[in-house]
């Protein structure tokens, strides 16, 4: 089996940082993390059968270890990987570590994002497991000269012809046995978690969150309850304007402030911060910084809301990107056909993640150690090694559980701004940001506006639809001003459009849109662009609803084809709960919308 040589790890390495003492079986592969003086970009490689068979262990207590490559913020995708291990390994909730992994203990994976962990990591994380077992199998089969196929499957492990156990806890040993990649069952191997005639013990079957109890009152720790020997506290100021440049700084005043221990200035990098003995020092000490910024040109609501303006776009007629065209659209509807047009926006939107981000970062001669929350830590290790001039695999990532912001989690900047700081005064930092930085200097969710114009049959089937709208850059939303430019004439942003495309049948439609950049820093968000999309589309389902004086369930699922049974199953079971058609007390409303997320679900 061919394996990708940029991620070399020696097995013996891979012991150490996986927390091996010469103890236990694990499947192993080449892994370690890549140094280039390219630019640091997400993570996005795909599950690779040579990675997957590095993310579980059997242990000498017949327990299985496993490294989720899936970071936990709230969605429980590592929990129902854990249950695709138990149900290979014939395993209990209790018999299952599950744990996150640092950046050396596992080879690079996909940034947790889209919402597509069981999807795309359910098949490699049990054909894992499966291979794991099936060798466990073929080791008590050498180990007592029955066959293979003679030795059944047992809670815990395997029962021998004569009746005898022959648990995990028999197999695995003080002396170390690596099953690598050359050791795969390819023909013929059995993936339980897929066979639905069987009785399975963990899949499907309602596990409680482990730290269910611990959650509820308030235990985990998170980056910003890291603490280490000698540590210090720092923050980062930033300017009041977007796109400001530092020009001179006096630092003075503020070095000789009380617990002060430095002033970091990088004019070239528009980097100021500081570094106290104790947090409840850093505000005053930021004060006192005399700072002078070349502010950008002043833009207000207003223009940002005439830049992002579909109208405008529509008068120009100069749309970037057609998604839809077929059918013949009229600049008027039919006399004797009803029609609907509206005006549709949302505004710019904030994370509000429940925990504002931090990390505690120790930047040491030759290694740096980073805890933080993020949805990628491979992205970054690779943004503080950029940072501080140091190579990736010098830099070992520690993720930490995350409080919430889905999609506004992959970079940590805070671990960044910490790097920096515990460099230039050689002890660990940690950098907490607060709330108000928080909404004031993280990525937003971009303003949408639209306009729909529809027609339908007096009957109520949608005869046209046309959809313009105009958003900005949100995938490639956070790439470098000097690149942007690039990118935005070879790539039309999918998750600007995502949601924009109908799941109703209509035979004449247009969907057309522009992604226009703004200073105001744009990045991912839960569904990227599917919530401002779906809103707008099922508001005006709604009016050719009303138009054509019908039920807007109705409607909906008249105008449906046939091949979307399940989203009028969806439609049909939702109604049936909401009890749809009930008279409603006045001042009451009862709506119903619905949608197809990527095409899926």
């Amino acid at each position: 089996m061919k394996l990708d040589n940029s991620k070399t790890m020696n097995r013996r390495q891979f012991l150490i940082k996986s927390g091996w003492l010469a103890v236990g079986v694990t499947a192993t592969a080449s892994c370690s993390p890549i140094y280039s003086s390219l630019p640091a970009l997400p993570s996005t490689d795909g599950p690779e059968w040579a990675d997957a068979i590095t993310w579980i262990q059997i242990m000498p207590n017949g327990k299985a270890r496993f490294y989720c490559p899936r970071m936990e913020m709230g969605q429980g995708a590592p929990l129902g990987l854990s249950q695709v291990v138990a149900e290979e390994l014939n395993l209990d909730q209790s018999d299952v570590e599950c744990l996150l992994p640092d950046t050396q203990q596992i080879p690079r994976f996909r940034m947790t994002v889209g919402s597509q962990s069981i999807l795309d990591f359910f098949d490699p994380v049990s054909r894992a497991a499966a291979n794991l077992r099936e060798n466990l199998r073929a080791m008590a089969a050498e180990r007592t000269h029955y066959k293979p196929a003679q030795i059944k499957d047992a809670p815990g492990g395997f029962v021998l012809p004569d009746g005898q156990r022959k648990d995990y806890t028999t197999l695995v040993t003080d002396k170390p046995l690596l099953l690598t990649e050359t050791r795969s069952i390819e023909d013929g191997l059995k993936i339980y978690s897929k066979n639905k005639n069987r009785n399975r013990r963990a899949i499907g079957n309602p596990w409680k969150h482990h730290e269910l109890e611990a959650i509820v009152t308030g235990q985990p720790l998170y980056a910003r309850d890291k603490s280490l020997p000698n540590m210090l506290y720092g923050q980062v100021l930033r300017p009041a304007v977007y796109g400001s440049k530092l020009i001179n700084a006096d630092v003075r005043d503020a070095k000789k402030m009380p617990g002060v221990t430095a002033v970091v200035v990088d004019k070239g990098a528009n980097f100021i911060g500081v570094v106290t003995e104790h947090p409840s020092q850093l505000n005053a000490a930021l004060d006192r910084l005399k700072l002078k910024w070349r502010e950008p040109k002043a833009r207000g609501q207003a223009e940002l809301n005439d830049r992002l303006n579909v109208m405008r776009v529509r008068r120009e007629d100069k749309f970037e990107h057609s998604l839809v065209s077929q059918g013949q659209m009229r600049q008027k509807p039919r006399p004797t056909h009803l029609s609907a047009a509206g005006y549709f926006e949302t505004s710019f939107a904030a994370h509000a993640a429940m925990e504002p981000r931090a990390a505690v970062v120790s930047v040491k001669p030759k290694s740096t150690e980073v805890w933080c929350g993020s949805q990628d830590p491979f992205f970054v290790q690779r943004l503080v090694a950029k940072a501080i001039g140091y190579a990736s695999d010098t830099v070992i990532v520690y993720p930490q559980r995350i409080g919430g912001g889905f999609g506004g989690r992959v970079p940590c900047q805070a671990s960044v701004e910490a790097a920096i700081l515990s460099k230039a005064v050689a002890r660990p930092v940690r950098v907490a940001w607060d709330r108000e930085t928080e909404f004031a200097h993280n990525y937003f969710q971009p303003r949408y506006s639209h306009y729909i114009s529809a027609s339908a049959t007096r009957e109520g089937v949608i005869d046209s639809w046309q959809h313009d709208f105009v958003s900005s850059p949100i995938i490639t939303g956070l790439v470098p001003d000097n690149i942007a430019w690039i990118v935005d004439k070879v790539v039309a942003d999918e998750g600007t459009a995502r949601g924009s495309l109908l799941p109703y049948q209509v035979k004449n439609q247009s969907v057309r849109y522009s992604d226009i950049r703004t200073p105001i820093p744009i990045g991912a968000w839960r569904g990227l662009g599917s919530a401002p999309n779906t809103f707008a589309i099922e508001s005006m389902i709604d009016d050719l609803a009303k138009a054509a004086q019908m039920d807007p369930l109705v409607f909906r699922l008249k105008n449906l084809p046939t091949t979307e049974k399940r989203l009028v199953k969806v439609f049909n079971r939702v109604a049936a709960m909401a009890k749809w058609g009930r008279e409603l007390p006045e001042g009451v409303g009862l709506g119903i919308a619905g949608a197809i997320y990527k095409g899926e679900s």
